[in-house]
């Protein structure tokens, strides 16, 4: 798997059990500056736009900034995502998608689980994240990602060529509760349509995070 937590990276990694952004090359770790957090939650179409002030108001709501970073000791790119619960709610389980692009806005097919050989290249990537977050709660997680120039003596991966993410768009499909309760993203479908394989405007990537989504929990009998 490669996924883990961030505050664990190094010995997770040596047990070979490894786990975009808003953030160019020429500033990697920095996230969420003046402008992002400016920028209008509408602008973002991973959310409900319609009722997304009330819904932040009353806390019904998960919040999300992914950065990308570098690790300390091997200078090697991840995906560094921060995300918050600002529901009532315990939540148990996320499945969200991921999707990458280069530094003009163009879509990137990454080999995702760059630790399975058998992972084929693709633009999007969902993955099921069964990490418990309280109400109130934040989690933090890394996405190791695939650079040929910093990787020496790593198998290659498609050209061998240099890391070329320099943003990347998560955005959440399902959340599933402790009590059972189930929210679907009605936008998630739309938010897919629109960027996946598709070329993003700079500022549009940018200015994608801090993403926030307003969230309505279901019954799954309901």
């Amino acid at each position: 798997m490669n996924r883990k937590r961030v505050m664990t990276a190094v010995v997770i990694f040596a047990l070979l059990c490894v786990g975009v952004i808003s953030c160019a090359p020429e500033a990697l770790g920095v996230t969420g500056g003046p402008s992002a957090a400016e920028t209008s939650c509408a602008a973002n179409p991973c959310e409900s736009t319609g009722d997304q002030k009330k819904a932040v108001d009353s806390g019904n709501s998960v919040s999300r900034i992914v950065e990308l970073r570098e690790y300390e000791d091997s200078g090697w790119p991840y995906l560094y995502d921060t995300y918050t619960n600002h529901t009532d709610k315990t939540i148990s389980s996320r499945q969200y998608c991921m999707l990458a692009y280069d530094k003009e806005g163009q879509p990137l097919k990454l080999q995702w689980y760059i630790m399975d050989s058998g992972d084929k290249p693709s633009y999007d990537c969902l993955y099921d994240d069964h990490e418990e977050i309280i109400p109130g709660a934040a989690a933090d997680s890394g996405w190791t990602l695939y650079d040929g120039e910093k990787m020496t003596g790593w198998p290659k991966i498609g050209d061998g060529g240099p890391n070329r993410v320099a943003y990347a768009l998560y955005c959440d499909r399902r959340i599933v509760f402790s009590d059972g309760e189930v929210w679907e993203n009605p936008e998630y479908e739309d938010w897919l349509v629109k960027y996946k394989g598709k070329s993003v405007p700079v500022e549009e990537l940018k200015n994608y995070y801090p993403s926030v989504l307003a969230v309505t929990p279901q019954d799954q009998d309901g």
